[in-house]
C-alpha cells in the first residue's frame, strides 16, 4: 500500500483510536474557555479530534449558574461545572472517576497557580501559552512538574502543521546544509485603530502585566514565533537586541517587535511580531536558508512547504504525498489535495499528549514541553529587557 492509499484511509493510529473502548479513554477537564472563547472552543473541538479524551468537568465561568449553564450546554453533568479550580482541584480528587488530565486556558498570570493544584494530584496538564507572566512562575512549574513525573505540553500549535515538520525533517536531514538565516514574520492588525477608551474592553487582562509579562505583543505572538524558530531550525538563541514599543498613541501595551538574534552556530535570525500591521490577519511565516537550499512555510497556504536547492529552481512540496517524510505523513489526517489546517494542528498536540500519557515511554515526544515553554518566557523578559536598553545585546539564559 503506497502512502497515498493510506492517506486515502486516514491516519493509521486514528483508525485505530476510533476502536478504543470508551473506558480506554483520558477522561479531562478544563479550566477556562467558557461562552465566547474561540480558544476554548478550538481545546475542546481539539482533544475530540482523535477521539483519544473524554470531557468530563470543568470552569467556564466565576458565576457558578453559568458555569453550569454552559457546561450542561457542553453535555455535561451539572455537578461536574465548577466555578473555581480550587473547588474543582478538591473535588475531582476525591472522585473514583476524577479527571487524568487537565487543559487551561485562562490568562497565563493564572497558569502556575491552577496547574499547580491538579500537578500535586497527579493530574497531567495540556496548557495554553505563553507558560506563565513571570520566570519565577515558569521555573517553579518547571521543578514542580519533574518533580511529580506528571506529563505537561503547551500548545505551541504551529509547530504540528504537516509541513512545518516537514521543514523540520528537511533541516535535520542536512538538505540545507549549516543554518546562515532564519526569518519569522507574525503581522496582525487587531489593535489598529483602537482607541484608549475601548482599550479596556478589547485588550482585557492584557493590559495587567502581572497576568501578561511585561510586553502584550511578546506574549501573545513572540513566543510562539520564538518557539516556531527553535522547532524548526533545532536551534538555540545565544542573545537578543530587540525593539519593543506601541506604535499607537493610544495604546498603553506594546504591539510591536522587532527582534535581532544570534544563534549557537553564529546564524543570524530575526523575528517580527506586531498588532499594529495594518490590514494584517495572521501572516505568519517562517524562512530558512542554509548553505545547500533553503525553506519558506506561509500559514496562509499551510499546505505548501517551498523548497529550494541551491543553484536550482524551487518546488513546492504539498502535504501528505509520497515524498514527504512519515513524520510529516503521520500528522496529517486527510488525502493530499484535502485543505488542512490550524484545527488539526492544535489537535496533533492533544494527540500526542494522550500518547504520552498512556506510553510506558516517557521521553522523545514532539509536542511542545515544560522546558520549551521556559525558555519562550525567558526569551520575552530578555529581549524587553534588551530594548529598555536602548535594544542592547541581551544573553540568554537557557
Amino acid at each position: 500500500m503506497t502512502k497515498k492509499e493510506k492517506m486515502a484511509f486516514g491516519r493509521l493510529d486514528l483508525m485505530r483510536n476510533d476502536l478504543l473502548p470508551k473506558h480506554k479513554k483520558i477522561r479531562i477537564g478544563f479550566v477556562g474557555g467558557g461562552p465566547n472563547s474561540f480558544i476554548g472552543y478550538t481545546h475542546r473541538l481539539a482533544a475530540r479530534f482523535d477521539n483519544r479524551f473524554e470531557f468530563i468537568a470543568g470552569v467556564f465561568s466565576r458565576d457558578i449558574k453559568k458555569s453550569k449553564e454552559f457546561g450542561i450546554a457542553l453535555g455535561l453533568d451539572p455537578s461536574r461545572c465548577y466555578s473555581d479550580y480550587k473547588s474543582m482541584a478538591k473535588k475531582e480528587a476525591s472522585r473514583k472517576d476524577s479527571i487524568q488530565a487537565l487543559g487551561i486556558m485562562t490568562p497565563s498570570g493564572d497558569h502556575y497557580k491552577i496547574a499547580k493544584l491538579f500537578i500535586e494530584n497527579n493530574i497531567h496538564i495540556i496548557c495554553d501559552k505563553p507558560l506563565t507572566a513571570t520566570i519565577e512562575d515558569a521555573e517553579k512549574l518547571e521543578k514542580l512538574i519533574k518533580k511529580q513525573k506528571i506529563i505537561f505540553a503547551l500548545t505551541h500549535n504551529y509547530s504540528a502543521y504537516p509541513m512545518l515538520r516537514e521543514a523540520k525533517e528537511i533541516i535535520k536531514s542536512g538538505k540545507l546544509g549549516n543554518i546562515l538565516l532564519v526569518n519569522v514574520e507574525y503581522p496582525q492588525g487587531y489593535t489598529v485603530g483602537v482607541k484608549k477608551r475601548d482599550e479596556l474592553k478589547i485588550l482585557k487582562w492584557r493590559l495587567d502585566k502581572k497576568m501578561c509579562g511585561p510586553s502584550m505583543i511578546m506574549a501573545e505572538i513572540g513566543t510562539h514565533s520564538y518557539h516556531l524558530l527553535r522547532y524548526v531550525t533545532g536551534l538555540e538563541a545565544k542573545e537578543v537586541s530587540a525593539e519593543i514599543n506601541s506604535l499607537s498613541p493610544e495604546l498603553s501595551v506594546d504591539d510591536n517587535a522587532f527582534l535581532t538574534l544570534r544563534m549557537e552556530n553564529n546564524a543570524r535570525a530575526s523575528i517580527w511580531v506586531s498588532s499594529a500591521a495594518t490590514g494584517g490577519e495572521n501572516g505568519l511565516k517562517i524562512r530558512a536558508y542554509g548553505t545547500k537550499g533553503a525553506v519558506e512555510w506561509f500559514q496562509d497556504e499551510p499546505n505548501h512547504l517551498k523548497f529550494t536547492p541551491l543553484n536550482k529552481s524551487s518546488r513546492i512540496i504539498t502535504r501528505a504525498n509520497n515524498d514527504v517524510s512519515n513524520f510529516s505523513l503521520n500528522s496529517s489526517r486527510l488525502a493530499a489535495g484535502h485543505p488542512e489546517g490550524f484545527f488539526e494542528a492544535f489537535a496533533n498536540i492533544y494527540t500526542e499528549f494522550a500518547d504520552a500519557i498512556t506510553s510506558s515511554k516517557k521521553s522523545n515526544f514532539t509536542f511542545p514541553s515544560i522546558e520549551d515553554g521556559v525558555k519562550g518566557i525567558k526569551f520575552m523578559f530578555a529581549a524587553k529587557d534588551s530594548s529598555n536598553k536602548n535594544s542592547s545585546w541581551i544573553k540568554l539564559k537557557n
